[in-house]
């Protein structure tokens, strides 16, 4: 049997992004997930939870992943999103803003599934293209 290495877990992990299909995360996560960066997320439902307000804010969501790095058991994401503005976004109604950020975090893997995360997202940055239109 051919178990997931790091790297097809993240790559599956953020192709959610592309598909919305929030079912994925049940074949690729912990069940007792836990987000160092969100502490609202301490799950996989608190996770698909996230999931679904950013794409009920970019609809269509996109990511490309530039780089991913495993060592040992952890694997280094680093990626570019591109999605438009057109729902609720901490705060702020749609602008229908093109927005591009790239993103960085960090996965630990513990039995074949993404047990924890530390992720960098450039919220000012998002922001700063949300309210210059």
């Amino acid at each position: 049997m051919n178990l997931p290495n790091g790297k097809e877990l993240v790559r599956t992990f953020f192709e959610i992004y592309n598909s919305q299909d929030y079912s994925i995360l049940y074949s690729c996560m912990a069940a007792s997930y836990f987000d160092h960066s969100l502490p609202q997320v301490r799950s996989i439902e608190d996770a698909i939870a996230i999931l679904k307000s950013t794409h009920s804010a970019f609809p269509d969501i996109h990511v490309e992943i530039e780089d991913l790095i495993e060592e040992k058991d952890q694997v280094v994401f680093r990626g570019c999103f591109r999605a438009t503005h057109l729902g609720d976004f901490l705060g702020h109604g749609a602008s229908g803003a093109r927005v591009a950020f790239e993103a960085i975090e960090i996965f630990k893997i513990r039995d074949q599934k993404i047990a924890e995360s530390w992720g960098y997202w450039p919220t000012g940055d998002i922001l700063s293209q949300i309210l210059s239109v």
